[in-house]
């Protein structure tokens, strides 16, 4: 008896995890590519040259070679938020549907939005720790809009969770054999692509370029980290925008063409849009967000 439940747990983490650790590695090394691609559609419509795509590559060792500077008044918090935070969007990498786990039955949809918040969390905690004021007001303007998010989220699963009859990520997968192109599907794509500029802090919602403390959300509870923990932050950040996307791809938009061609696409539009827009004050934010939600609600309605 036992000698099957070993070999049941084996054959579970064979079909399962080691598909989800192979694809999250895969994510991994190309999210610094697409965040580059993101800067270098920005640099050309700006009619300037910019940076190679690779320079996050060049970036990410830079910061790994620093020293990482800690004081001593923060906690094992201050520590550990950065790896937790590296290591929900590495879960969260292995469990939505892509190139090699389209089979797996453990990326849950509610279990997917609650890992990257459990990331969240512990940055917010994080920012507060340092007991700086520029890192509290980022972790407080974080959780505001994280509050908004959330809601959006949680409706844009719900869709595909009614669509489907399922939570499971893979088995919500965009069926092209029916009929994809309508209007449920061109508003849930819509909103969703919305949501992922707040959760990712892009613009309009947030501006990961702006050296002004003032207006930082996301990267104002990055000031007092320095080193391999400043660089798991921003390779976290870096592989979110990829899961996201691939989500994006694999869910919500309506074309029928390889998913790599819709994650590059959605990089180019992400870069279209954050120079088409300015940052928008914070109070705002509730208001772009409400605009996604209610497109979100209109969608499971005409569906």
């Amino acid at each position: 008896m036992s000698n099957e439940i070993i070999a049941g747990v084996l054959e579970i983490i064979m079909n399962n995890a080691l598909p989800g650790v192979a694809q999250a590695c895969i994510m991994l090394m190309c999210a610094p590519l697409i965040a580059g691609i993101i800067n270098k559609t920005k640099a050309q419509l700006n009619k300037r040259q910019g940076a190679s795509v690779f320079q996050e590559y060049f970036d990410l060792i830079k910061w790994w070679k620093k020293p990482t500077m800690l004081t001593p008044y923060t906690s094992w918090i201050f520590i550990m938020a950065p790896i937790i935070y590296f290591a929900t969007s590495f879960m969260a990498a292995m469990m939505v549907p892509g190139f090699l786990t389209n089979t797996v039955t453990f990326g849950d949809a509610f279990v997917f939005v609650y890992i990257l918040a459990l990331g969240r969390f512990f940055m917010c905690l994080s920012s507060m720790d340092a007991a700086t004021s520029f890192g509290g007001m980022g972790g407080a303007r974080e959780i505001y809009v994280s509050v908004l998010v959330e809601p959006a989220v949680m409706l844009a699963v719900l869709i595909n969770a009614s669509r489907y009859h399922t939570t499971t990520l893979s088995h919500m997968v965009m069926n092209y054999d029916a009929a994809y192109f309508s209007v449920s599907a061109v508003l849930a794509c819509l909103a969703f692509f919305m949501v992922i500029l707040a959760e990712n802090c892009r613009l309009p919602v947030d501006n990961p370029d702006t050296h002004l403390e003032l207006t930082m959300i996301h990267e104002g509870m990055t000031l007092e980290y320095s080193g391999r923990l400043l660089t798991l932050i921003h390779l976290g950040s870096f592989l979110k925008i990829v899961v996201f996307l691939t989500l994006f791809g694999a869910l919500y938009l309506p074309f029928n063409i390889p998913l790599v061609l819709k994650i590059f696409l959605g990089a180019v539009v992400i870069g279209i849009v954050e120079i088409i827009n300015n940052k928008m004050r914070l109070f705002k934010v509730r208001v772009y967000l409400a605009a996604a939600v209610v497109m979100l609600l209109v969608a499971i309605i005409a569906q």
